[in-house]
This record gives structure tokens, C-alpha cells and sequence, in this order.
């Protein structure tokens, strides 16, 4: 008996929404087409229902397979369908968990127009208020929202190591390939604790039915065989192949995309079309490799210097800056060629933090290549240098002193690459630019061959450090592998070809960041330093000396030229924060103090 008389009415709603709900969980596939108005192709439809039971679960997927498209509606059903659960989004960066939020909120709201069937059935299930009048908030620290069942969903924007002592019923790792470690050692304990578990009361737990089990889902797709996601993703497989149904993995390459099926036959329009993977082939393949047929980069070795864990450790949601838009302070590493390799240069802006002092942010990448020649030669050397004038007045900013926020030039004096014969020279002259207005030319003061030379060009700024890859190359590298370990040295994120960035503001909120084709450009270039930047590896010889390079495998697959640009950025900020120590002045002690002594009390 109930305390509380309901109609027969009311107790025919009630029986048929909790039929409505076993049906549910029993095809939640269906559910969420039917009640959602999603439609799903038939590989999201197998990743879906495979998922749905399973403990652990691991979801390997291309870019534009729609990794968070289908988790979004995973974790609409999940929470709709059981009450009182609770699921936590989490990535490496906060900006990623808020983009997973937000489809879910635009799903439920119907405001995305590739899905033209979506019902406001989710949507009338959030828990709404005066203050909260659609059930979804923004706190800068977690998303949230609440069902009428008591079902929660939060995001984790934050610091990994304020996010411990929660409980979970689902953790969904979004990106977590590119995630690092701390993330889960903190985050999994969440979701430890048995699922079937009751006490107090008198109630006998034995008569409770059994309770769908607690989930970890990783999702990304393929990264690094250093990262914990391979780790995962070859544990969870090797035990879903020996038939424990607790595991499930999920690899699903571009392959399956482009021939995707609906309903057993194939769909006209795909997710991602060949054209996009061959350009991505073309660009830069080891990452095309990576992202869209999910082959893991072997890494790992003890003679690699720069782990793309590293990389992905000190990268952030940014774009690339191509202009001096305010105060900035830029350094130009500069690799000349004329004939073989690349001709590149790597800009970073300077950045003087008050509690580390100065660091740095690679903000931009460009090659100096003829895309007309067959091979992709450097176009020639005298437009490579008035280019890199272009930039030196972008990047110097308007109405300021010639150079006055170029912090310094850095180039490659090597013999090859014509740094000195026609680098070094072309800058010494002053010269107009396409305003008419005349510029100041430039010099390494310090360098024996231009010593002679400032006499002859008193105009001539000196800004310029021509570096020779005998002397200092070993020393770059080096200070590459300080640089990039104390954090001082950072990156954009890695370009997902979407054509804009989500980045998170300080009020929780996100803002999306509309992308030029030049800067589209930049990342592409910069994801492609990162390349080399892994594929460089330390060889010592019998006698003990180091040598930096490309392993043989790779010499004449990928170049090094944009990697080497940021080792020697690199080199240049570790000159710039020792001089904070060797130039430190030391206190003034006034000598007649010491010995100055105090009249003893008789």
C-alpha cells in the first residue's frame, strides 16, 4: 500500500513511461532515433550498441568519423534512461569537455542542422529555473545539467588535481589519445566503485535487480604508442579478443567513413570524402596516417629527445599570430635554402612571466616554396628576403621605431643555405618598402666577417645573429631538450581541419574563432615542425660525443629544417634567461657597516 492514492490514470502514465523506459535500455539505438530524432549510420549504430553494456570501452575513430557526435547522444540516452546517474566529460583540455557539453546542448535545443529531424524530448527533461531557464549552465569550473530523474552531467574544465573524490556512473574521455596521464590517474577512481552496492535500511540488497555497470569510455582517435590511450587501447583489445565481455574496442579508420551504409545500404553523402585524405596525405602523411587510418606513431625510443607527450603537454587553443596587433616582442629563426631541403622560418613571441621569467610561444611557421616546380623547391633567395621584410614590418607593428619589437634574428649561417653570401649581405643596405617608406637595414655586430662592415653601414640595426650549425648546432638541440622540459616553450594545438577553434573564456563560456586561410596555413605548417620535432633522435658515438638527427629510416622521408628553426628559438631563450643570472647585479654593501661596532652597555 502507498501512503499516497493516485489515480488509475496517473498509475497508466506511470506504467507505460516505465515501459517505455525498459524499452530503452533494452534498444537504445532505437531510443535515441526515435525519441531524439537522430539517425545514425550503421558503424555508429554497431560503436553505440557494443558500447551501451560494457564496462570498458575504448573508441579508436578518424577525424570526421563523429567521435562527439556519437557521445553526445550516448550520454543523452545514458542519462534519460537511468536515474539518478551521474557522468563526468573529461579531456586534457578543459576547452575540449566544454565542446563535448555544448553539442549536447545544441542537440537538445535542435540547433544543429545536419541532424533535420531532432524532437525537444531531451529538452523538456532538463530541470529548468527563473535563473536557469533552459536547464543548461556555464560555470567556469563545470557545465552542468540536471534531468527531472535526478540524473547530472558535468564537464571538467579545470585542474586535473582539483578533481579527485567524485563519483561517477560514466567517465567519457573525449580526445583522450592526446591526454596526459594525470587526467586519468585522477579521474578513473571515479567510476571504481560497484554499481550493485547497497547498505542501510532494511532492505534486502538481494532482491534488487542488477544495475547497468559503471563505464570508463575512451574516444580519439589514434596517437602515439607512448600515450596512455595505446596502452588502453591494446590492453581492452587483447581482452575483448579472449572473450571477456567486459571490453569493447572500436577501430574505426577513414576507410569506413567514406563507405559508411545506412540501413545495410550506402549512403550518397559521406562524413569525410577521399579528397580530404588525400590533401592531408599530400600535407603531411605520418599525421594523416595517425588521424585518419589510425596507425599509432611508434615512439617511445630512449634516443628520441622530444616526446609528442611533451608537445601535446605544452600545447594550447590558440591561433597563430601573423601581425603585431599591440605590444608583442617576436624572434625570427630563420633556415635559408635555395636548392634542396626547405627554406623555413619559425616565429616566437618573447613573453616575460613574473614568476618564471621568460618563456616562449611559437606563434608561426612559414616555408618559402615554389608550388609551381614539381619538386617544391624554395623559391628564389632574393623574394624569400623581401617576404621576410613583409613580415619584419607585420610583426614589428605600425607606428613604432624600425625593429623596436624585434627582439632578434637568428639565421643559419651555414654555407648551403646562402645565410651569409646572400642573407647577411641583402639585409646590410636600407631599403623601401611598398609604402615608400624607408627602412633601416640590418647587421650582426658581433659576427667576425660583419665586424668590418659597421663602419660602412652606420644605419644598419643590429638585430641580426648569424648562427653556424657547426659550432652551435649540438647546443641547440640541447637546449630544445632543457627548454621543452622545464615547460618554457609552447605550441598551438594541433589543427583539426574544422576551419575555426573553440576557445574557452575566463567565464566558462567558449567563443569560436573563424580561421583565415593564411592562418590555416601557419598550423598546418607548425603541426609539421611538431613532426620533426619527435623524429629527431640522439646518436652517440664510441668517444662520447652526441649527434642530433633524423633516424635512417626516416632521411629521406621527412626534413628537419623547421625543427631545427625551433631549436634554435630554443638556444636563444636559454641565452636570454641566463643573462638574468650573469648580469644580476649583486647587492652594494657598504663596508664601514662591518665593522661599525656598538658601545657595550657598562
Amino acid at each position: 500500500m502507498n501512503n499516497q492514492n493516485l489515480s488509475q490514470r496517473k498509475i497508466d502514465g506511470y506504467l507505460k513511461l516505465a515501459q517505455i523506459i525498459q524499452w530503452g535500455r533494452k534498444n537504445p539505438v532505437r531510443f535515441v532515433e526515435r525519441f531524439f530524432g537522430m539517425e545514425l549510420l550503421d558503424y555508429q549504430k554497431y560503436v553505440f550498441m557494443e558500447s551501451w553494456y560494457k564496462q570498458y570501452v575504448l573508441w579508436c575513430m578518424g577525424r570526421n568519423s563523429g567521435k562527439t557526435t556519437l557521445g553526445s547522444p550516448f550520454i543523452m540516452a545514458k542519462s534519460l534512461l537511468i536515474p539518478n546517474f551521474q557522468a563526468y566529460i573529461l579531456a586534457g583540455v578543459g576547452s575540449q569537455s566544454q565542446e563535448m557539453f555544448l553539442k549536447i546542448e545544441k542537440i537538445a535545443k535542435r540547433e544543429i542542422a545536419s541532424f533535420t529531424g531532432l524532437t525537444d524530448v531531451f529538452y523538456n527533461e532538463t530541470v529548468k529555473s527563473a535563473a536557469n531557464t533552459d536547464g543548461f549552465t556555464h560555470n567556469p569550473a563545470s557545465f552542468q545539467y540536471k534531468l527531472y530523474n535526478g540524473s547530472i552531467v558535468n564537464s571538467l574544465n579545470g585542474s586535473f588535481d582539483n578533481n579527485r573524490s567524485k563519483r561517477s556512473n560514466l567517465n567519457f574521455y573525449d580526445e583522450s589519445g592526446f591526454a596526459p596521464d594525470e587526467l586519468f590517474t585522477t579521474s578513473e577512481p571515479f567510476a571504481v566503485q560497484n554499481s550493485d552496492f547497497r547498505l542501510g535500511g532494511d532492505v534486502d540488497v538481494t532482491l534488487f535487480p542488477k544495475q547497468m555497470p559503471n563505464q570508463l569510455v575512451y574516444a580519439s582517435s589514434a596517437s602515439s604508442t607512448d600515450t596512455y590511450f595505446f596502452r588502453k587501447y591494446s590492453d581492452f583489445a587483447k581482452k575483448m579478443f579472449l572473450g571477456d565481455k567486459r571490453y569493447f574496442v572500436a577501430d574505426i579508420s577513414s576507410d569506413v567513413v567514406i563507405n559508411a551504409t545506412f540501413n545495410g545500404k550506402l549512403y550518397p553523402v559521406s562524413l569525410l570524402s577521399q579528397e580530404t585524405v588525400d590533401a592531408a596525405m599530400r600535407d603531411n602523411k605520418e599525421k594523416a596516417m595517425r588521424e585518419y587510418k589510425n596507425i599509432f606513431t611508434s615512439e617511445g625510443s630512449d634516443n628520441q629527445i622530444i616526446k609528442r607527450a611533451m608537445i601535446i603537454r605544452n600545447s594550447e587553443t590558440r591561433p597563430p599570430i601573423l601581425s603585431n596587433d599591440g605590444n608583442g616582442i617576436f624572434v625570427f629563426a630563420i633556415d635559408p635554402a635555395r636548392n634542396h631541403d626547405n627554406s623555413v622560418s619559425t616565429v616566437a613571441e618573447l613573453i616575460e612571466d613574473e614568476n618564471i621569467g621568460w618563456r616562449m610561444e611559437i606563434v608561426n611557421n612559414v616555408s618559402w616554396t615554389d608550388l609551381e616546380k614539381k619538386k617544391k623547391t624554395p623559391i628564389k633567395t632574393p623574394d624569400q628576403i623581401k617576404d621576410f621584410k613583409r613580415m619584419l614590418l607585420d610583426y614589428n607593428g605600425v607606428k613604432v621605431a624600425d625593429y623596436e619589437n624585434i627582439h632578434r634574428v637568428l639565421i643559419d649561417a651555414g654555407a648551403g643555405g646562402a645565410g651569409m653570401s646572400a642573407w647577411a649581405d641583402g639585409l646590410l643596405e636600407d631599403w623601401t618598402d611598398n609604402n615608400g617608406i624607408k627602412r633601416r637595414g640590418l647587421i650582426d655586430k658581433n659576427h667576425d666577417e660583419y665586424k668590418t662592415y659597421s663602419p660602412k653601414y652606420p644605419n644598419a640595426v643590429d638585430k641580426i645573429s648569424l648562427l653556424s650549425p657547426q659550432k652551435y648546432k649540438k647546443e641547440m638541440f640541447e637546449a630544445l631538450i632543457e627548454m621543452m622540459n622545464l615547460n618554457l616553450i609552447s605550441f598551438p594545438e594541433t589543427y583539426d581541419y574544422k576551419g575555426e577553434l573553440t576557445i574557452p573564456l575566463e567565464n566558462g563560456e567558449v567563443k569560436k574563432y573563424k580561421l583565415t586561410d593564411d592562418e590555416i596555413l601557419s598550423l598546418t605548417n607548425i603541426d609539421i615542425a611538431k613532426e620533426e620535432l619527435v623524429s629527431i633522435y640522439a646518436f652517440k658515438s664510441s668517444n662520447g660525443n652526441v649527434r642530433y638527427d633524423l633516424p635512417p629510416d626516416k632521411q629521406n622521408k621527412i626534413h628537419d629544417d623547421r625543427a631545427y628553426t625551433i631549436a634554435m628559438l630554443a638556444w636563444y631563450l636559454q641565452q636570454l634567461r641566463r643573462e638574468r643570472i650573469t648580469k644580476r647585479q649583486s647587492p652594494k654593501v657598504n663596508i664601514s657597516e662591518l665593522f661599525m661596532f656598538k658601545q657595550p652597555n657598562l
